[in-house]
């Protein structure tokens, strides 16, 4: 495969900002991959002078920031780009009054609005002034409610596709303003067609993105087909096809999985990269990026991921297989390749137990003792996959020359959820008993996690502080210290029950009831939010 950019996409939105001297390190082992680009994921993460709550105490970059690890990495051999947001995804400014005016809805910007524009000119002006490349990823993905709410309210209703390619119209002569040329996601040309999906499954292809609709492309826009869930080659090649009938350069982005919940997923990325990169190879795409996205809250570090960026670079190069990824593993960063397969939190009979490929760490360690939602999927096999990953983590962790300190948080997790995981089950099962013995072991036990969550705060903030931005730790102060309230706050409860201060526990009377679909009812949960898991009742 002939290529021309083999990039990285970092998130750098969702909570975790990597610092620079995190971003230094990483661009250096980027380098030795064999990879040439980056781009910074920053939907409000960087400074615009003109606007001061932009990003404002998120960790947001400034210019000069961004300026010096553009210089850094371009000394290494890696063009630094821009991946931002013009249209959706920019939720986190629209918790200022400066920017409400400007919202339609869902985190979407009110197209055909001069103060809109008058923002996005502001954007391509500050990354002119940031970085030295002249290409701007501008984002426009998945902004399915253009048009829905305060545009509707003002112009009524107008085909979202009119909506959408006004305002990319728009975009792109402001940023012809600068000099730029542009890539951007390409799905929602394919959601307007395809009834709101991007790309097809059960083997179906996708339809053809009428030419009217395709002439209309700005001649500065080049498309992204983005897909990090395909397990078919055919419809990878379908959809790559399906990209190039707008007659321009395509690129392709797939996923280093990092993004459900605590756990990587360098296993199931390994599968995915090698169809999707094979069918680039055959249909000769030579412009790919990794992307690590963070949702819900960037738990993954970075480099948990290696494994994944490593395997990609290999593919590009045609090699496939897996067996030699083990010694390029550690002549390149002088680390076990097994060590980090670690991080996955894989159990053996994944595909046969799990949801996707969830451990249920997140789930059951934001998970309430006296309202788990996922309580009624324990089976009581958990403690044994924890106290042997708890192990596992704490070899590689004094095995390791470099990441120690991830290893050190993931073997602090596993202590907590070796005694957290089933700790609701077993406290309803004491309470509905009756049984004091039991009552006062789970007692006993909620302030054993109290202990464990408190150890696994502390390697946790190493962790994060040690590649990223103070900024943002502070939700997984908030998460985890609910936590250990919630712990205290059961255990006491538990105690003036046991001596007769209470006469119930109204939570505990409740009978437990499944809350997964068929099948998957004793399958461990894969559910990403942290108000999707730690409460049944609203957080908002």
């Amino acid at each position: 495969m002939e290529n021309k950019k083999l990039g990285v996409m970092l998130d750098c939105s969702r909570n975790s900002v990597m610092s620079i001297d995190g971003l230094k390190r990483f661009i250096v082992n980027l380098e030795k991959m064999g990879y040439n680009l980056l781009q910074l994921y920053t939907e409000d993460t960087y400074e615009i002078p003109e606007e001061p709550l932009f990003g404002y105490l998120r960790g947001r970059y400034s210019q000069k920031e961004i300026r010096e690890i553009d210089a850094f990495a371009k000394e290494h051999g890696i063009e630094l780009q821009p991946c931002i947001q013009t249209l959706a995804h920019l939720t986190s400014i629209f918790l200022w009054n400066r920017f409400k005016p400007l919202l339609d809805a869902g985190g979407t910007l009110l197209a055909e609005e001069e103060e809109t524009y008058q923002l996005i000119d502001n954007m391509f002006k500050s990354i002119s002034n940031s970085y030295s490349t002249k290409t701007v990823n501008i984002g426009m993905d998945e902004a399915m409610l253009l048009g829905a709410g305060k545009y509707f309210r003002k112009h009524g209703y107008k085909p979202k596709f009119d909506i959408f390619m006004n305002h990319l119209s728009r975009v792109s002569e402001i940023a012809k303003k600068y000099g730029f040329n542009l890539l951007m996601w390409g799905d929602m040309f394919f959601r307007i067609i395809n009834g709101g999906i991007y790309y097809p499954t059960n083997g179906q292809k996708s339809k053809v993105v009428p030419k009217e609709i395709r002439e209309r492309l700005p001649d500065n826009v080049s498309l992204i087909y983005w897909d990090y869930y395909t397990d078919d080659q055919k419809v990878y090649e379908d959809m790559i096809d399906r990209h190039r009938d707008f007659g321009k350069e395509i690129w392709f982005a797939g996923g280093a999985w990092k993004w459900q919940g605590f756990h990587s997923g360098n296993k199931l990325s390994f599968g995915r990269i090698k169809k999707s990169i094979k069918a680039c190879t055959k249909k000769c795409v030579n412009n790919v990026v990794l992307t690590m996205w963070g949702d819900g809250g960037n738990e993954v570090p970075a480099n948990a991921v290696l494994p994944s960026l490593l395997y990609a670079s290999e593919c590009v190069k045609g090699n496939f297989g897996i067996k030699n990824l083990k010694q390029k593993f550690s002549e390149i960063f002088n680390e076990n390749l097994d060590d980090f397969m670690l991080l996955d939190m894989r159990r053996e009979d994944c595909e046969q137990r799990c949801v996707d490929t969830s451990c249920g760490a997140k789930e059951f360690l934001y998970g309430d003792t006296f309202l788990g939602k996922f309580d009624s999927t324990v089976v009581g096999d958990e403690k044994d996959f924890f106290i042997k990953m708890e192990r596992k983590f704490r070899r590689a962790k004094n095995r390791s020359k470099n990441f120690a300190y991830i290893f050190s948080s993931y073997e602090k997790l596993c202590k907590v959820m070796k005694v957290k995981y089933d700790l609701g089950l077993r406290t309803r099962k004491a309470y509905d008993s009756k049984d004091k013995e039991q009552l006062l072991n789970v007692i006993k036990d909620h302030l054993t996690v109290i202990k464990y969550v408190q150890e696994f705060i502390e390697h946790f903030r190493q962790m994060w502080f040690t590649d990223s931005k103070p900024h943002g730790f502070d939700i997984q102060d908030i998460r985890l210290g609910g936590v250990i309230q919630r712990l205290k706050a059961n255990r006491q409860r538990l105690i003036d029950y046991l001596n007769g201060k209470v006469e119930s526990i109204p939570e505990l009377e409740e009978k437990l009831t499944g809350v997964l679909l068929g099948d998957q009812q004793k399958k461990i949960p894969t559910f990403n939010s942290y108000d999707g898991v730690s409460t049944p009742n609203t957080l908002w």
